[in-house]
């Protein structure tokens, strides 16, 4: 697929590109539970990120 000129890249980056835009609330809070679930280091960047940002994070755990 890269030779034919395929992007690679993670399951991550996919769901980031599909969500578009943070302040789309109706999908942001389902995508942030499953990044802080599956996504390991890169969930804990996040939170963080949204930590510095004072952004509102999902209370469920």
């Amino acid at each position: 697929m890269i030779t034919a000129g395929a992007n690679m890249m993670t399951w991550l980056a996919l769901a980031a590109e599909w969500q578009r835009d943070w302040a789309r609330v109706e999908t942001a809070v389902a995508l942030t539970e499953v990044i802080k679930q599956h996504a390991a280091g890169s969930g804990i960047a996040y939170l963080w990120e949204q930590q510095l940002l004072n952004t509102p994070v999902s209370s469920a755990a």
